[in-house]
């Protein structure tokens, strides 16, 4: 049996201890009060030890597993299959389960742990088909975050609930995002609309930054947004020599890289920390982005940096 800690081995009790303590009752002929008052135990311990070492040998002086024989309580076989069915048919969770059979959420876990199914990642999934273009700038994913302004001395995550100032008038930020599907490097900016002549000038400095790295961007492709609908935008992808895609209808998937870039800055950069004001927090996205681009290894690149991907294409002063 393996413990949590490991034992000293000259321990009390121990199998060297009972050991000892056996060989003083069979071989130096003790009593059994004698041996208990000597190992300060009981008496009946004594004769415990006694008994399995003439029954087992030295593999009875061992630790044996506590758990019983018998377990009249423990799930039945049926539910067990109809716990894996559920998970395996409707990909549903513990609790989900749990209420579904009748029995407690901690008792469906264990039976997913103990088939290999304890997470829904390891489970028989449909397969995914992920697709990656053959060259930077082949296709440039573009599209915008929401998130809420921060007033003046930080909100509620440095004051708390009751504690913050009014957020009346703070507004919202609109983080606009160009990425490109080969190398997954990004061009992003912090604005306070999305409106076409935004997403527009937005663009051509995007187009700017790609070109220093050598990136011609082909193709570029966006959801239904009204800034991306309009004529401005158009006009400024045209100016570029760039091709306009756009997403199915309610198909995130489709831009899929860049929705997962915001996940990423949502996690990592803008409730990392309790920033205390708009431009602390835009100081810090500076820097955020550069980290994503030549210091945070990205598992879909095999732990590569998208800089490291580019290669040769980089600037000198990052090569």
């Amino acid at each position: 049996m393996i413990h949590a800690r490991t034992q000293h081995p000259n321990a009390p009790l121990t199998p060297e201890g009972r050991r000892r303590m056996v060989r003083c009752v069979l071989e130096q002929r003790w009593t059994i009060e004698a041996t208990a008052e000597r190992f300060q135990v009981d008496a009946k311990t004594v004769t415990k030890w006694r008994d399995r070492f003439r029954a087992e040998g030295e593999t009875g002086l061992l630790d044996r597993s506590s758990r019983p024989r018998r377990s009249p309580n423990r799930t039945g076989d049926g539910k067990c299959r109809r716990v894996l069915e559920l998970r395996d048919k409707r990909r549903w969770g513990a609790d989900r389960i749990a209420f579904e059979v009748g029995v407690a959420p901690s008792t469906v876990q264990r039976i997913l742990n103990e088939a290999g199914c304890g997470r829904l990642d390891q489970g028989d999934r449909a397969a995914v088909i992920r697709y990656v273009r053959d060259r930077p700038g082949e296709l440039i994913h573009v599209d915008v975050k929401k998130i809420a302004a921060i007033p003046p001395g930080g909100g509620w995550r440095i004051h708390g609930r009751g504690g913050a100032p009014t957020t009346s008038g703070a507004g919202y930020r609109f983080i606009h995002t160009a990425l490109d599907d080969r190398t997954r490097i990004i061009y992003s900016e912090i604005h306070n609309d999305e409106r076409a002549v935004t997403a527009a000038g937005f663009w051509g400095r995007a187009v700017h930054y790609f070109a220093e790295l050598g990136i011609d961007c082909e193709r570029v492709i966006t959801d239904n947004g009204s800034c991306y609908k309009a004529r401005l935008w158009h006009q400024a992808c045209a100016a570029t020599g760039t091709a306009v895609k756009k997403t199915r209808p309610r198909r995130p998937q489709t831009n899929g890289k860049v929705e997962r870039y915001h996940r990423t800055l949502l996690e990592e950069w803008a409730y990392i920390r309790p920033w205390t004001s708009e431009t602390q927090r835009q100081a810090g996205y500076d820097h955020f982005c550069h980290f994503y681009n030549h210091h945070r290894p990205h598992g879909a690149l095999g732990w590569s940096t998208p800089a490291a991907t580019l290669g040769d294409n980089l600037p000198d002063e990052h090569n």
